[in-house]
């Protein structure tokens, strides 16, 4: 399978499910101090609702995450997202040293 996030290495554990250990080959990353974090999480949350296929309560949590980014760029400030190093540009664009 294809590696979905070739920017970050990830490692993320669902404290709440046994063995749910999810890597970027699973999913991606957002720093919530990127300036446009927010809108992904405004428009996932509309089509969460659009759907009617998620329940209220993982709409609710996805509304709160939303909220704490939120105020994370507040207090932090927001920067622009960048690719910004021969390093960065050789593994996302051409996928150089991703496993």
């Amino acid at each position: 399978m294809e590696t979905i996030d070739r920017k970050f290495q990830i490692l993320a554990v669902n404290p709440c499910k046994k063995g749910a250990i999810y890597t970027q080959a699973d999913g991606f990353f957002f720093k919530a101090t990127d300036k446009f974090a927010p809108h992904a999480l405004v428009g996932y949350i509309k089509a969460m609702k659009e759907s009617g296929e998620v329940d209220s309560i993982q709409i609710e949590s996805a509304e709160l995450l939303l909220q704490r980014v939120m105020k994370k760029q507040v207090v932090e400030g927001a920067r622009t997202p960048d690719i910004d190093s021969d390093c960065e540009i050789a593994r996302c664009i051409a996928g150089k040293g991703v496993e």
